[in-house]
């Protein structure tokens, strides 16, 4: 069988903490353009999905992510599991990776590293391990195993979360980067979240900055690190 590594990317209208964010715009762009930008240099990869609702608020998820070039599929707006497996199996997936769409600064260099270390090894799930600050990295796993855990899961967590019953049952590899530099969240779900956002796109462009790029922002403005630095992120 020929492997197809698809990039499916979870986006919706409903968050409660900062509602609308993935379309919210720096520098002209929307946060999901800026995703779907960053991971067209993912080299090893096949095909850019975006997985939305079917609800009406979501009809602008669907335009925004044709006008990047993002494939789309539209399921069930609680059931993420559902979505992600039928997503996967409408375009043919065999090799899934997980991408938020509150990742901006998603890091081409990191997802790419991942998915090389998951295709040539044997792990039923490989993701970002705690050197990697949050929101840079994904999860990359197997239809089959998305395919089990659709299966088998039992709980709203396990449906909203996609791959708790992949950790829980499944070999899981950790990826790691020299330097530890897991203190930092790159994540947007907060007003302060999206505070650094703006911070940080202000001075590098935030279609071509790096992980290097970043941390030396960070490390030469000490001050950004307080802005989120107290956000708890939800699980």
């Amino acid at each position: 069988m020929v492997r197809k590594v698809g990039l499916i990317i979870q986006a919706h209208m409903g968050s409660t903490r900062l509602p609308g964010k993935v379309l919210k715009t720096v520098n002209g762009i929307s946060v999901l353009g800026h995703v779907i930008l960053r991971l067209k240099k993912v080299k090893n990869s096949d095909a850019i999905i975006v997985a939305t609702s079917t609800l009406d608020m979501d009809d602008v998820i669907v335009k925004e992510s044709e006008k990047y070039g993002a494939l789309v599929y539209r399921g069930d707006n609680d059931d993420v599991l559902s979505r992600y497996y039928k997503a996967a199996e409408k375009y043919e997936i065999t090799d899934i990776a997980r991408i938020c769409s509150d990742n901006m600064f998603i890091a081409p260099e990191i997802v790419e590293n991942e998915i090389n270390i998951y295709l040539q090894n044997d792990y039923d799930l490989v993701t970002s391990g705690s050197t990697i600050p949050l929101g840079l990295g994904t999860e990359i796993f197997s239809f089959k195993s998305l395919e089990e855990a659709f299966l088998k899961s039992k709980t709203s967590y396990e449906h909203e979360h996609v791959t708790p019953y992949i950790y829980e049952h499944g070999k899981v590899y950790y990826c790691e980067i020299e330097k530890d530099r897991g203190k930092f969240r790159f994540t947007l779900d907060t007003e302060e979240d999206w505070q650094l956002v703006n911070a940080i796109a202000s001075k590098v462009n935030p279609e071509e900055c790096s992980l290097k790029d970043m941390i030396e922002v960070m490390e030469m403005n000490p001050e950004l690190y307080e802005i989120n630095k107290h956000v708890k992120q939800r699980l």
